[in-house]
Parts: structure tokens; C-alpha cells; sequence
């Protein structure tokens, strides 16, 4: 996270860099479905990918009453593997599917100095957009595969939720480092499927660093 100065007559603007990483799959999925409805296939199994890291921007607004609105914009990549049993040949067929995640939460944010560290708490919400979805299918029939720009499971592209954070601050020389632990409850699934679905309870470690 992004704090003010130690005093009351500190820049009403800061900006600054996010890094992270996640601690909760996007994803849940199942190895027990019998039929993809959306797919049109029998015996599907999913397996999802793990991101590893989220990268980002944020900006941080002085308010009265000692808060503090912090803005940011948060990338991530997702993705899932799909194995069916292809019906025209009995052999499987695989499906790989990868998208670009966009979160943008606002939140306040009050803090208490405590010499050299200022603990803090923050809440607030958060939009997700998922974009540039891509599909690699690789059927019996087909070994080079096929690359297509959507996703049956996907089931809204949009998505938002409340966030709630805690965390700390302190300087090393002239940057000021903001670990925080972040969690955050989706509203609404993005993905959907039998045996896939999106995690509506969400866990990040993030970084703020300002210069």
C-alpha cells in the first residue's frame, strides 16, 4: 500500500508500483465430472493454473479525517486445462485456456504512526474484467491444434466484489515499502462449468513501493 508522510502537510498525491502474488487458486476444479453441458463432451476433467504474480499501478488521495482513498489497477494471468473424451474417436482431446485479468479496487485506508512503522487497515471494492481469452484445442484428429478467442466455461466477462486489507509501512533510504495481506469476495462467477468453477474468495500478498 501507498501512505502518507509522517505529517499533516505531505503531498495529497502519491503514485507508486504493485507487486504480488496470489495465495488462493482462482479457480476450483473438480476431476469428477461425468458431462460438460457447455463443452458438449463426456468425462471432462479440469485442472487449473496457479498464477504467480500480480503486477500493477497505484495512486493514493489524501481525505479529510485522516483517510486515505488508494485507486489501483492489477494485473494477473489465469488459466485452466481441460481433458475430454473426444466422441468421434474415443481418444481425448485437450483444451488449454489462458486470460488476462484486470482488478481495479478502490479503497480507504487509515493508519496509525508508530515511529518508523504505521500499521493499517483499509476496505473497500473492487471490479474485475477478464480479457484476451485464448483457447488452444488439440483434438486426435488435429494434432497442431486449434487457437480460438473465447472460452465455453467463461460466464461473465465483469465481476465485483468487497475488499478488505491490513498491513504496514516503513522507509528503507528513500523508498517506502507496504506489505499488506488482502482479501477480497467476488460477487458473481466469471467462470462456470460442470466441474469448474471460480473461486469467489480470494487471497493476495502485495507490495506497495514509492520512490
Amino acid at each position: 500500500m501507498l501512505l502518507a508522510q509522517n505529517s499533516e502537510t505531505d503531498h495529497p498525491f502519491q503514485f507508486g508500483l504493485k507487486v504480488g502474488i496470489p495465495v488462493t487458486d482462482m479457480f476450483s476444479a473438480s476431476n469428477t465430472s461425468m458431462f460438460n453441458d457447455a463443452l458438449n463432451v463426456p468425462g471432462s476433467i479440469y485442472n487449473a493454473a496457479v498464477p504467480r504474480y500480480i503486477l500493477g499501478l497505484s495512486g493514493e488521495f489524501k481525505l479529510p479525517a485522516h483517510l486515505r482513498l488508494e485507486i489501483d489497477g492489477l494485473y494477473k494471468r489465469a488459466g485452466y486445462a481441460t481433458s475430454s473424451l473426444y466422441e468421434f474417436s474415443g481418444n481425448n482431446a485437450y483444451y488449454q485456456t489462458s486470460a488476462n485479468v484486470w482488478e481495479v479496487p478502490a479503497l480507504l485506508k487509515t493508519n496509525v504512526t508508530l515511529g518508523h512503522v504505521r500499521p493499517f487497515i483499509d476496505f473497500g471494492a473492487s471490479l474485475r474484467h477478464i480479457s484476451t481469452i485464448q483457447t488452444n484445442t488439440y483434438l486426435p484428429v488435429l494434432p497442431l491444434g486449434i487457437i480460438t478467442g473465447n472460452a465455453p466455461e467463461l460466464h461473465n466477462r465483469n465481476s465485483y466484489g468487497g475488499v478488505a486489507g491490513i498491513g504496514i509501512t516503513f522507509k528503507i533510504g528513500s523508498l517506502e515499502l507496504s506489505p499488506e495481506a488482502r482479501y477480497t469476495r467476488w460477487a458473481n462467477q466469471s467462470f462456470e462449468a460442470a466441474g469448474l468453477r471460480t473461486n469467489l474468495d480470494q487471497g493476495d500478498v502485495l507490495l506497495g513501493i514509492t520512490f
